[in-house]
């Protein structure tokens, strides 16, 4: 019983880290990116225009991203400039994400800036609450027309210098925090010299959609001199560590209930020992040896049947309570309670590894000691 619930519990709890993660990077990050395969940059008007009539598109924007010299005051960053299209902030939902300020790149009077978090403490930034009132950073772009060597870092002609108001900042991860500012494309092309350059298309699909199917469909559209990547392969390493923390805790608490099967072994080799008189004197009787097992092995199904019942009703008992009372926080996170979600996977695994050694346990001891005592 305990062993079961505490199956249902850390593998529910799993899945639901699982799933915080895949929102946290998932949702800076687009369903599909399409990038050129040996160049950092290629030319928008190389993508087809079928690109933009798939089924299922819901938004796409084309992407400039490049690394450069934020500055407010005495503080600056190498930071990570992404210009895009106003469209980037509804595939984004940039408004779930945003801790202050306005979800906007334009206004009346020109670009906006958006900036992570942790680069907006870096610098010692400032979020005026007043409409039209901006703290404004400078942006020291690399030329690139220029070579820049470690001695040369103070030539001023190595740098594109400008400045960009800041009107909001936003948390996705803590990497998108600390390094990203997103600003309008037009205002990248023009501090990075890009004319009609981008360095990645960012495309959003219907919810349901596979993936792997589109990503197929864009590669025989755009051909072998781009590279299409899923949101899973944007983020490969993140998630497969996760998966394989799980499938090692799994392992882990299949071995901690195999350890504790040896109980119900103890307990009914206590029990067969016990009824030793009683079970010679049934097979006097003319009882068989296969009716004497059953009655042993099937008292050992009850007690596992009965394990297994009573822990998945504690077990997704306490993580229903958890999904809607909310039983342990989650301090300084971007959820207030810890995550929980069900898989019927997990289900069916918990099933399966209950059963074969609930199972087992209640075949050795009815199968070899009843033989043996019979036989003295």
């Amino acid at each position: 019983m305990v062993s079961t619930a505490a199956m249902v519990i850390i593998l529910s709890g799993f899945n639901g880290i699982e799933g915080l993660v895949v929102k946290m990077f998932g949702s800076f990050d687009s369903d599909i990116e399409i990038t050129a395969k040996n160049a950092k940059t290629f030319d928008k008007n190389f993508i087809p225009p079928t690109i933009y009539e798939i089924d299922g598109l819901v938004n796409y924007t084309e992407v400039i991203e490049e690394i450069a010299i934020v500055k407010n005051q005495d503080n600056f960053i190498i930071g990570t400039i992404k210009g895009v299209a106003p469209t980037f902030l509804e595939m984004c939902e940039m408004n779930n994400h945003l801790l202050d300020g306005n979800a906007r790149i334009n206004d009346d009077f020109g670009p906006v800036a958006l900036i992570g978090g942790g680069a907006l403490e870096n610098l010692d930034g400032y979020i005026f609450q007043i409409e039209g009132q901006y703290e404004y950073f400078t942006v020291y772009s690399p030329n690139r027309d220029k070579k820049i060597s470690s001695n040369k870092l103070k030539n001023i002609d190595a740098f594109t210098t400008s400045q960009i108001p800041v009107g909001g900042v936003f948390s996705f991860n803590n990497d998108v925090d600390q390094n990203f500012l997103i600003v309008p494309i037009d205002y990248a092309a023009e501090i990075f010299n890009y004319n009609n350059e981008i360095t990645q298309l960012e495309l959003d699909f219907e919810d349901g959609l596979d993936l792997n199917e589109v990503k197929s469909n864009l590669e025989e559209l755009v051909g072998p001199s781009f590279e299409v990547k899923t949101n899973f392969e944007q983020n490969q390493l993140i998630y497969e560590t996760s998966q394989s923390e799980k499938w090692i805790t799994t392992l882990l608490l299949g071995f901690i209930f195999f350890l504790a099967t040896f109980n119900m072994i103890a307990s009914i080799t206590m029990l067969v020992i016990e009824k030793k008189n009683n079970m010679k004197t049934l097979d006097a009787l003319g009882a068989k040896q296969s009716q004497l097992h059953k009655i042993f092995f099937f008292e050992g199904l009850l007690i596992n049947g009965f394990g297994l019942i009573f822990g998945l009703i504690i077990g997704y008992g306490i993580c229903f309570l958890q999904q809607h009372v909310g039983l342990i926080r989650m301090e300084n996170s971007m959820v207030e309670y810890f995550p929980i979600i069900f898989k019927g996977i997990d289900f069916v695994l918990i099933l399966g590894i209950t059963l074969f050694f609930g199972i087992l346990a209640a075949y050795l001891p009815s199968r070899f000691l009843i033989n043996r005592i019979l036989n003295e």
